[in-house]
């Protein structure tokens, strides 16, 4: 079972959406540079058949990359979520904040934090505006903290 650390949950970052990011942005310089060519040797028919190629791969990342961007929407939200309430457990408990961990990188109801050596059950009200934290134990003791 993962926890994971405050460090990791700030630094937290999709290296998907980055290399999405790269997919769409060397496609379009591609293209232009492609397409300039084309309209420079209009006879030649490889710079069209180029140009059509990368047009359709930067349709293709675009069309991804809607479609993720809602679950990616929700995801980061919920992220940043949880670095607030790890540093919302550390003001009321009065702990460092290197020394909470959670079992989740997103915020949701049944996530278990570890605090100092105890390990705390997060029940989530209705509304995700307050919670309780229930001592509980683990089965697995087999626990990689990622800082």
């Amino acid at each position: 079972m993962n926890f994971y650390g405050i460090d990791f949950l700030e630094k937290q970052s999709n290296i998907n959406d980055y290399l999405k990011y790269f997919l769409i942005f060397g496609s379009l310089v591609v293209l232009i540079l492609v397409f300039s060519l084309y309209l420079r040797h209009r006879i030649n028919t490889k710079y069209r058949d180029l140009s059509i190629i990368f047009s359709l791969t930067l349709l293709f990342a675009l069309g991804v990359q809607f479609s993720d961007y809602q679950m990616n929407k929700t995801k980061h939200s919920q992220s940043s979520q949880m670095v607030n309430f790890i540093k919302g457990i550390s003001k009321q408990e009065n702990r460092n904040l290197n020394e909470i961990y959670a079992n989740a990188t997103q915020f949701s109801d049944g996530i278990i934090v570890k605090i100092d050596d105890k390990f705390y059950k997060v029940s989530l009200s209705a509304d995700q505006n307050s919670y309780t934290l229930t001592e509980t134990y683990l089965i697995n003791t087999n626990v990689i903290y990622i800082k």
